[in-house]
């Protein structure tokens, strides 16, 4: 009997997998979302955040946090692609066979990408998985005395901290309204800050107007981590950022009221967590000498080469032709010899195409040739190719130096030297001896 349930779970877990394969989504990663929740009874709180989803041809799977069926591979396959983490206060997932902090670590770490919502009663296992991506969790509430939206704890902000490839403010025209804690964000190159409060806000346990007074800094909301593998975490210290209610406010601007901006953020932010936006990938990278075409495995010292790479970009729903003046060459061999950034140059297909036209350096041995690219809200990009590069043979040297010349000269001028010497030479020997035996003859005859 277990078998024929195990055989049964098989080819339905293939039916989804098969038809999932079949829908086009909108991220690059897939479309298999798992949303885990404290209790179903809270999924319509959020139906508006489901909705938005699915129109973007997402696969929701509603779970409990409780529920110990759940897993997130069958038969080394992946059922997920994202995790929407809506449980923080469940005490279960730290004993969760698949859902523990490991497991959702080891997700991350093959790719996948989850979002993940606390709040001020967020329990020990949601705070030391925040750790494990270097963000961490504030207990208290933040308050704001200033902008606020009816009570001091629902504040309103407009300060969005993130790059312009995570959120977009020119499409965000109204704050957005947020009830929570806040979060301290590592100083990790990978982790970036998104969201943060106006200057008035501050955390405490219950709203002082003198404590928000004395306030100066921002409070961070939203923060996240891209992995070297490029999958995104994001953490957000409300889960009412998400609700209908603050998807569907009206707020206080001025001397009108406009809906709040949460809806537009809320989009934004799953978009670039789910990888629909910021995503780059390497179309190809090439390689060859000055007036050649034919890529080599090998150069010689002081070659002049061409180095080519192709970028795209994923925005809109469909690839792109990236563009940008910052991606730079190394040519690498245990330090880097040369460091030079790329060009952008016109391109036959619909691709960013890179170039930079290259000496090699006058040393022999095994190079790399890379491009490391990494920057904020974008997915890293790593090209490498090793080439060899030799020193002349015995028949590729010129046949003169210049830097020899005074040696050239300096056996010239001996050649020259001894020539003339030797001319002289030849010139007077012999001349003493002559005239004396002439002189002697002379007297011969005359006596």
């Amino acid at each position: 009997m277990r078998s024929i349930c195990s055989l049964a779970a098989l080819v339905i877990s293939g039916l989804a997998l098969l038809s999932s394969s079949f829908v086009e989504t909108k991220s690059t990663t897939g479309n298999r979302v798992l949303v885990l929740l404290d209790s179903l009874a809270e999924k319509d709180l959020y139906s508006h955040f489901w909705k938005q989803l699915e129109d973007r041809q997402y696969q929701l799977v509603f779970k409990s946090a409780d529920d110990s069926s759940t897993a997130l591979t069958y038969f080394n396959e992946h059922l997920f692609n994202h995790i929407v983490h809506f449980a923080p206060k469940s005490s279960n997932l730290a004993k969760h066979q698949a859902l523990n902090n490991v497991q959702l670590v080891n997700f991350v770490n093959k790719g996948g990408n989850m979002l993940v919502a606390a709040g001020t009663g967020a329990n020990d296992n949601l705070r030391a998985l925040a750790s494990e991506f270097d963000i961490e969790l504030e207990t208290e509430t933040v308050f704001d005395s200033s902008q606020y939206h009816e009570e001091h704890h629902k504040i309103m902000t407009s300060n969005f901290v993130a790059p312009s490839t995570v959120v977009d403010t020119k499409q965000i025209d109204a704050p957005v309204l947020y009830s929570g804690t806040g979060l301290r964000v590592g100083r990790s190159p990978l982790s970036t800050a998104i969201l943060a409060t106006e200057s008035g806000a501050f955390l405490a346990d219950s709203y002082n107007k003198r404590a928000g007074g004395a306030s100066s800094d921002s409070v961070t909301l939203v923060g996240a981590l891209q992995a070297r593998n490029s999958a995104r975490v994001t953490f957000v210290g409300s889960l009412d950022i998400f609700s209908d209610e603050y998807l569907s406010a009206s707020v206080q601007t001025g001397s009108k009221a406009i809906r709040s901006g949460n809806e537009e953020f809320i989009s934004q932010l799953s978009k670039w967590t789910f990888q629909e936006k910021g995503v780059l990938k390497i179309a190809g990278h090439y390689h060859h000498k000055e007036d050649e075409t034919e890529q080599l495995d090998w150069y010689r010292v002081k070659d002049d080469i061409v180095y080519d790479v192709d970028i795209i970009e994923y925005k809109n729903d469909q690839w792109v032709p990236y563009k940008s003046d910052d991606v730079q060459l190394e040519v690498i061999m245990l330090d880097p010899y040369i460091r030079t950034t790329l060009k952008q140059v016109p391109s036959g297909g619909n691709v960013g195409r890179f170039e930079a036209h290259v000496r090699l350096p006058d040393v022999y041995g095994v190079f790399t040739l890379k491009v490391n690219y990494k920057r904020p809200g974008l997915s890293y990009l790593l090209a490498e190719d090793q080439v060899s590069i030799r020193p002349f043979r015995h028949n590729e040297y010129p046949r003169f130096l210049t830097a020899a010349y005074p040696y050239y000269a300096s056996t010239g001028s001996m050649i020259v030297g001894f020539l003339v010497f030797s001319a002289v030479w030849l010139a007077t020997w012999g001349g003493n001896s002559f005239n004396k035996a002439k002189v002697d003859n002379k007297k011969v005859k005359a006596n």
